[in-house]
């Protein structure tokens, strides 16, 4: 791979959009009449400086948008995100800022900028959550490791209206053979857990090698003790493919012997079902899903169907109600089991001492 290829791959981390090395599913079909989710736990609006900053990307690494629609360019309010709902029929969503774009070192700006631009994106994912009368939650986002990350922790802790903290460790950079990010990173996850901020992290724009699993549950995940924590994309890059599998056996394991940091830990199925990772060498052509799909929901009741939760990362596939029937269509569960995963609810959902709106 060349030094170009790298960088738009790198790119591609950016968007939570995008989805490396990948196949769109040909035969999702939707299920017809079916129980609905109670809460979307993976939304994404967008104020006018992400906007901005995503066509700076597209500048500097045009190719990395090569197969992006043009809609990732344009602002989406929490009242695109409320009627997004309504149409879907589900009541309930968290908006996962996109702010941790401005620390992507790749398309680096001034500091003093890209902090403030951060606390700028923050507040315009904490003001729509605030407006929707109780039906949104807003989880603010950083790159945990630029300077200003635990400021920006230690600001939102006081704020109304921040529910938790997004964290996109593929956007970060986070590399987890660097012990010096290993350590910043499970400081980050302490400052939360004292600061009593739920997180939600999306781990990996590829997926993780075993030894990179083992590293971050023991040596940053820990540091989340009690705190509830969200794993987005099924604790993986999204899609479905052996790395997935890999990812839950790991999660798994560390779930049967109570490992520090999974007490409160939910896993969020955003992306998994719809598309399937790539496998080294493939010619393109799609390959048949069904029996890795199998394997999944298998390791998913080895672990127990109340540690998923569902999630669309809206709108990175298209509109809420056709996600979702197609989620049920592609999703190997019982009828009992889908309407389990559709009232399941992330622990900071229940009612506490959280730093969610009153």
């Amino acid at each position: 791979m060349n030094f170009r290829q790298c960088i738009a791959g790198a790119a591609a981390m950016a968007l939570s959009v995008a989805m490396p090395a990948v196949f769109a599913d040909p035969d999702a079909v939707p299920a017809g009449a079916a129980a609905k989710p109670a809460t979307d736990h993976h939304l994404h609006i967008q104020g006018p400086l992400i906007s901005e900053h995503l066509r700076r990307i597209q500048a500097a690494i045009p190719e990395a948008f090569t197969h992006i629609s043009d809609d990732i360019f344009q602002p989406r309010t929490g009242q695109d995100a409320l009627d997004e709902l309504d149409r879907a029929g589900i009541r309930h969503g968290v908006l996962l800022s996109m702010a941790y774009m401005f620390g992507f070192a790749l398309v680096p700006l001034e500091p003093e900028d890209a902090a403030a631009y951060t606390r700028a994106e923050n507040r315009y994912n904490v003001d729509a959550a605030l407006a929707s009368n109780g039906r949104l939650l807003a989880f603010v986002s950083v790159n945990p490791f630029t300077p200003w990350a635990l400021e920006e922790l230690a600001f939102w802790s006081e704020e109304p209206g921040a529910s938790g903290v997004k964290l996109h460790l593929a956007n970060s950079g986070f590399d987890p053979g660097s012990s010096a990010q290993v350590e910043l990173l499970a400081a980050f996850f302490t400052a939360a857990r004292e600061a009593g901020l739920p997180l939600v992290v999306h781990l990996g724009a590829a997926p993780l090698p075993r030894p990179a699993l083992d590293t971050f549950i023991d040596s940053v995940l820990r540091h989340a003790g009690d705190l509830p924590v969200q794993m987005a994309h099924g604790f993986s890059a999204g899609g479905i493919g052996p790395g997935a599998l890999d990812a839950l056996d790991a999660l798994a394991e560390a779930i049967a012997r109570d490992a520090p940091g999974t007490a409160n830990l939910v896993v969020d199925l955003s992306t998994v079902m719809h598309i399937g990772q790539v496998p080294p060498g493939n010619d393109g052509e799609a390959p048949d899903l069904s029996p890795l799909r199998e394997d999944y929901v298998a390791k998913m009741r080895d672990i127990g169907m109340d540690r998923f939760v569902l999630g669309s990362d809206w709108p990175a596939l298209g509109g809420l109600a056709d996600y979702f029937e197609a989620e049920r269509s592609l999703l190997p569960v019982t009828d009992a089991e889908w309407s389990i995963l559709c009232r399941n609810q992330a622990p900071y959902l229940q009612p506490s001492e959280s730093h969610t709106a009153p």
